[in-house]
């Protein structure tokens, strides 16, 4: 992988999966996997095969049947689960990814493992070599990584390195971090382990979004040196979600000049998989998701819709067909303008001009203060009954 391209590592169907209401079945994956691959998403992890016979079959299914992407199973350090792994990632057609993990901040070893750091250490280097005895590529990941002591993780990153892990994941896994706190992880990593140099070493970054910078987080590591991101669809996940995918993508697409990086998403299918993750898990795209959502490229006020009518870069960085995005540019209300309106008329397939236009206008108002939103059918008979008063 080239130093400058960013990869991305989908976590849709095992992460996003995990939140309530977001459970799907294996042919929902392998669904949302070939679309997946079909867009450029690089690895994409089918599920926890240890967890249940679902998410077995899900990372079973798709490594079999998708081709084109690196299909991952996500292991804890033990040797059930590793091995669960392996067996679900048996006969891949592509070569897959093991992806083993254990927590390093000093809370989870207290609360949850109830191990010294030593135990730790030599625990994650034992699940990477076991993971390593099955499949070539394994990812390591050190769960909490943002509460952890930045001295010993850079410890743990050097011994399971060395025991052969390929990508190094630091996962915000609680939403805590800042974005400057990430970025100093990330370039703490990058400049205290000369491993990662050494072993060209990819390191990643997975960030939850409790305080609503799961985005920040994951561009600002990008900006420190991580060349792996991931995220979910429509950004959904644990608690307040993953990092959605769309948004880094289009972060880096619209702003090279800060960023200085490249990536190999087909923005363009973007909508698509926003809208067939929608439909599996049955539950509506908010309408302000940034990117996918109903109203981010829809102009409403009379201001905006002149604007974007005289020229779209006045209101808009990017386009909507960019995106793939499908929906009603100009929504009508009683905030919009004539321009607007004769460009939905138009649009209709009715020209409008003048002191028709004029006219047009005052009854449109009449009805947009009684409606939330003016529709087609309103238009319909608002332009009828110019004709008839003419």
């Amino acid at each position: 992988m080239k130093s400058n391209t960013v990869r991305f590592f989908d976590t849709t169907c095992r992460d996003g999966k995990q939140a309530p209401g977001n459970n799907h079945n294996p042919e929902d994956t392998v669904a949302v996997a070939f679309q997946a691959a079909n867009m450029g998403i690089s690895v994409f992890e089918a599920g926890f095969a240890a967890s249940s016979e679902a998410d077995f079959d899900s990372v079973s299914k798709v490594a079999k049947q998708v081709p084109g992407i690196i299909v991952c199973s996500l292991a804890r350090a033990v040797e059930s689960d590793i091995s669960a792994s392996a067996r679900a990632l048996e006969c891949a057609i592509t070569p897959p990814r093991l992806h083993t993990f254990i927590a390093t901040s000093d809370v989870h070893l207290k609360y949850k493992l109830n191990m010294s750091h030593t135990e730790v250490v030599e625990r994650a280097v034992w699940a990477v070599g076991r993971a390593k005895s099955y499949v070539d590529d394994v990812q390591f990941s050190a769960e909490d990584a943002t509460r952890s002591n930045p001295d010993y993780l850079a410890l743990v990153v050097k011994e399971v390195i060395r025991a052969g892990a390929r990508t190094i994941n630091l996962p915000d896994t609680v939403g805590y971090a800042m974005p400057d706190e990430v970025a100093s992880m990330v370039r703490h990593i990058i400049e205290t382990v000369p491993e990662v140099r050494e072993y060209g070493v990819t390191i990643a970054v997975h960030c939850h979004n409790d305080l609503g910078f799961a985005t920040a987080n994951t561009l600002a590591g990008i900006k420190a040196g991580a060349r792996q991101v991931e995220c979910t669809v429509n950004g959904i996940g644990e608690r307040a979600g993953n990092t959605h995918y769309a948004e880094v993508v289009m972060a880096l697409s619209t702003r090279p000049d800060y960023f200085g990086v490249t990536h190999d998403i087909d923005t363009r299918k973007i909508g698509e998989m926003a809208t067939l993750l929608s439909q599996i898990i049955g539950k509506p795209i908010p309408d302000t998701l940034p990117i996918v959502g109903e109203h981010v490229f829809a102009h409403g006020a009379g201001i905006h819709q002149h604007g974007v009518l005289a020229h779209p870069t006045v209101y808009e960085i990017m386009s909507p067909e960019s995106v793939g995005w499908k929906a009603e540019r100009f929504p009508l209300s009683s905030q919009s303008g004539r321009h607007g309106l004769q460009k939905r008329l138009q649009i209709l397939g009715y020209q409008v001009f003048g002191a028709m236009l004029d006219k047009a206008y005052i009854n449109f108002l009449v009805i947009a203060q009684k409606k939330v939103m003016v529709t087609d059918d309103d238009l319909h008979h608002l332009y009828q009954g110019l004709k008839v008063c003419s």
